[in-house]
């Protein structure tokens, strides 16, 4: 299977083949050039456990519209997949149609609710700010909408993967 990926604004194509259930070979072109074998086994909901070639990674993965946000070694990367034989816009990417939740990307602590139930967001307002790894997330809406429901409270200790809050 092919697909086109741009990861941070670097565009690729990732061929990858499956060997087994938990193990494939992949080939990455583009912006630079890598190919091996990678296995990627879910711990929890949102988070794998990633071996590429001998390099392990714990990586947390979160939806963002069209996008995924997703944390490997502390540092956060954002992700667009599609199959490079759909014809579409210049990046191929849709606005988040429907809720949208928002997730703890690792575990953390909720420091700040920046909106409540009902309140109307822009795509890119800020939402909630979570610490985690002694650094303060501001997690940012993905859409425009309104905020349908808050799992959450300030204070409250989350783990990766958990949703925080719903937007319509």
């Amino acid at each position: 299977m092919t697909l086109k990926v741009e990861f941070d604004g670097d565009e690729f194509l990732l061929d990858f083949q499956r060997r087994n259930p938990t193990s494939s070979k992949y080939a990455l072109t583009g912006a630079w050039n890598q190919s091996g074998q990678a296995s990627v086994a879910a711990t929890m909901p949102g988070v794998f456990s990633v071996l590429v070639d001998h390099r392990s990674f714990m990586v947390a993965v979160a939806r963002r519209g069209s996008e995924l946000e997703v944390w490997a070694s502390g540092r956060r990367h954002t992700v667009a997949l599609r199959d490079p034989r759909d014809r579409g816009g210049q990046s191929g990417r849709v606005s988040a149609a429907g809720p949208v939740e928002i997730r703890a990307q690792m575990p953390g602590k909720v420091i700040k609710l920046l909106v409540e139930a009902g309140a109307s967001v822009e795509t890119g307002q800020g939402v909630i700010i979570v610490e985690a790894m002694k650094m303060q997330n501001e997690m940012k809406s993905p859409k425009t909408g309104v905020i349908h429901k808050i799992h959450t409270a300030e204070g409250a200790t989350v783990v990766a993967g958990e949703a925080l809050l719903v937007i319509e």
